[in-house]
């Protein structure tokens, strides 16, 4: 039975965007609200808190709850764009590449500095997932005739992926790149395929609500530019700064 209503790759990204956006009004802008509530630090609360407070901690709740779907979304339209692009060696080196311009930016909203080590941008965790899923490909052709070396294959690079990840130290970490994994090799399962985001479920439950979208998924590339996310994304980090500095400034 066809599909009533269907949703395209780049119908995938605008969600994802979308819920990024949330998740970073909460994040930084509703953040930088806090700042007056805050004592040496630490956000104070009891009830005799005024009733704004109340207001922007459960307006943060909201927007994180909401903002839970844009990794898992981008997470599945990366394996998507490695199971279709022409080039996976260059998709992974542009990945990269935006992953190292967004930084700056990243840490400028982040961590008030446009350097830190402490966490890096998303981009690094798709990238690593990427490189992950080609060495995977390449031991699947290496040993196709050989189930348990195949196998065997596939789960030490796995391992190898996750650990770069982990010393990478981008956002969902040995997770992202685990669920980019499980994501490609349930690439012929149909709505099973979903079952592959169960490790985010480890950051929050709220990533389920990326599920839905990615069952409507028509396997379809739709219309939109592949330039718009990789350029939207160090920028708006830098709106948010500006934003969330004028914001603390202004209080």
């Amino acid at each position: 039975m066809k599909r009533s209503f269907s949703l395209t790759g780049f119908g995938l990204k605008r969600l994802a965007v979308a819920s990024m956006v949330i998740d970073h009004i909460g994040s930084f802008l509703l953040g930088a609200m806090l700042i007056p509530y805050k004592v040496g630090g630490t956000l104070v609360v009891d009830q005799s808190s005024p009733v704004a407070l109340w207001q922007i901690m459960k307006a943060q709740e909201l927007c994180d709850m909401l903002g839970r779907a844009a990794f898992p979304l981008f997470c599945f339209l990366m394996v998507e764009g490695f199971l279709h692009t022409r080039d996976r060696v260059g998709y992974g080196l542009r990945m990269g590449l935006f992953a190292l311009i967004s930084e700056i930016p990243y840490d400028l909203v982040q961590f008030h500095t446009p350097f830190s080590l402490r966490l890096q941008n998303v981009m690094f965790t798709l990238t690593v997932g990427i490189y992950t899923l080609l060495a995977i490909r390449w031991a699947e052709e290496r040993w196709r005739e050989v189930p348990t070396l195949r196998w065997a294959a596939v789960t030490a690079l796995t391992v190898a992926g996750m650990a770069l990840a982990l010393l990478v130290r981008g956002e969902y970490v040995f997770l992202g790149v685990l669920a980019a994994v499980l994501l490609y090799l349930l690439r012929d399962k149909g709505y099973l395929r979903a079952a592959g985001l169960a490790p985010l479920l480890v950051v929050s439950p709220w990533v389920l609500l990326a599920v839905p979208p990615i069952l409507l998924y028509n396997g379809e590339r739709g219309r939109g530019s592949k330039w718009f996310f990789y350029v939207f994304y160090p920028v708006h980090f830098l709106v948010f700064a500006a934003l969330a500095a004028w914001i603390s400034g202004g209080i």
